[in-house]
């Protein structure tokens, strides 16, 4: 029979001789968790930290022809800085309280040590997927907080917190996206508010958004009503796409609010760093504790704010919040509010 008590060195040992040999264990593990943000975005990858990103605007070229030189059409550069965070995990396993009955299976006398390890244990069946679950939820909650990286929540922004800065109409941003007014959303308008944000869709980017995001309970809400108000419409054979362009409904899972937002394929996007990827970087031993060390990098956001759609439950404004804008990316003057 094995030991009842474990050596804490012997842990410290099996967890590098196990990471030895799955080396890309961490790192896979966490690129591929099945977090709805992820499955929605592009990579943005080799970041660490601030991000630059620029595009163009070009105005209009094409004239009716004449022999005199007449210059048309201005080049506009605008940018903004995307943000990739760096996370961590400190976690610390104390072998003298894991319980005994974990002895008894994992250091059977007829299984090899690697086949089922403490270690192995500790790391796929209990870290792993609190790590990713922790990513999950900060992907839509996480705010950002400098003073309290110590604690769980603050270390990036999720989308709640990167969609609330983008429509702040106190401190706007130098980048707005667009905006559609909606009526508050409840349990019997849900269908038609949607269809009207839909309908408002700016004729540029109408093509090119395939997929509409919103909360969970806001996708609960839009089957039940469109189940009461249409019941088997022979028009309709996937209700988890809207009624005009068929495009696909995501429910974000933890999103907490009612807001409604869509973009090009492309415009959104997931930082991360490939070239230092996820994994545990020390394993260390101090006292009674083998402390495990594991960081990586991460964050989400749009390229361009602009071509960001939101609804609007705040005023009557429609489109980017100024006739200039509206101007320069649709090519037309919108409805602000006074």
């Amino acid at each position: 029979m094995p030991n009842s008590t474990i050596l804490i060195d012997d842990v410290v040992r099996e967890l590098n001789t196990f990471l030895t040999s799955n080396p890309t264990l961490i790192s896979t593990a966490i690129n591929r968790a099945e977090i709805t943000l992820d499955k929605h975005t592009k990579p943005l990858t080799k970041v660490k930290g601030n991000y630059p990103q620029a595009h163009t605007l070009l105005g209009d070229v094409v004239q009716g022809f004449g022999t005199v030189w007449n210059e048309l059409g201005a080049l506009q550069i605008e940018h903004k800085i995307l943000k990739d965070y760096h996370q961590k995990v400190n976690f610390a396993i104390i072998p003298a309280e894991i319980l005994n009955s974990y002895f008894a299976e994992l250091y059977a006398e007829d299984k090899k040590p690697e086949e089922m390890p403490i270690s192995k244990y500790i790391i796929e069946n209990e870290l792993l997927p609190k790590v990713i679950d922790n990513m999950a939820t900060l992907s839509v909650n996480g705010a950002f907080d400098a003073a309290k990286l110590d604690q769980f929540g603050f270390s990036m922004d999720g989308i709640q917190t990167i969609l609330a800065t983008l429509t702040n109409i106190v401190t706007p941003p130098a980048h707005t996206p667009f905006k559609i007014p909606l009526n508050a959303l409840t349990d019997t308008n849900i269908v038609d508010e949607l269809t009207a944000w839909e309908r408002a869709l700016p004729s540029k980017l109408k093509g090119k958004i395939k997929k509409v995001f919103m909360s969970e309970n806001n996708v609960e809400r839009y089957i039940l009503q469109y189940e009461d108000q249409f019941g088997q419409n022979k028009f309709q054979s996937d209700v988890l796409k809207t009624r005009l362009g068929k495009r696909e409904i995501i429910g974000i899972e933890g999103l907490e609010t009612d807001d409604i937002f869509a973009t090009t394929e492309n415009n959104f996007r997931r930082l991360m760093d490939v070239f230092d990827a996820p994994k545990i970087t020390d394993i260390q031993k101090q006292d009674y504790k083998v402390k495990i060390f594991l960081e990586f990098w991460k964050g989400y956001d749009f390229l361009i704010n602009e071509l960001v759609v939101v609804a609007n439950y705040a005023d009557v404004t429609y489109g980017l919040g100024s006739t200039v804008k509206n101007q320069k990316y649709f090519g037309f003057d919108g409805v602000t509010a006074i």
